[in-house]
């Protein structure tokens, strides 16, 4: 992976852990790994890079999972929260 790609994922993962949710075109990810269609393997490596980043990087303690889904040929990814929090 080029340096520029691997800064732009790093961006991706840190807008996921303080916003919540985002989301880039799912040939886009693909190409930043260097490959044609976005496979097991990079849904691997983007949960590992997530736990390593939140970990060494941002100094996270607690590490919410990373959910991945793809809507509309894009990836959408978002941490294991509760959209509506029961909060009355």
């Amino acid at each position: 992976m080029e340096k520029r790609h691997e800064n732009a994922l790093n961006d991706l993962l840190e807008m996921v852990a303080f916003e919540g949710h985002a989301s880039k075109p799912k040939w886009k990810i693909a190409r930043w790994y260097g490959q044609t269609n976005f496979s097991v393997t990079i849904r691997r490596d983007l949960r590992d890079r997530w736990s390593s980043h939140l970990t060494d990087e941002l100094g996270w303690n607690k590490v919410p999972k990373l959910k991945l889904a793809e809507v509309n040929g894009k990836i959408f990814l978002m941490k294991d929260v509760d959209f509506f929090p029961d909060k009355e």
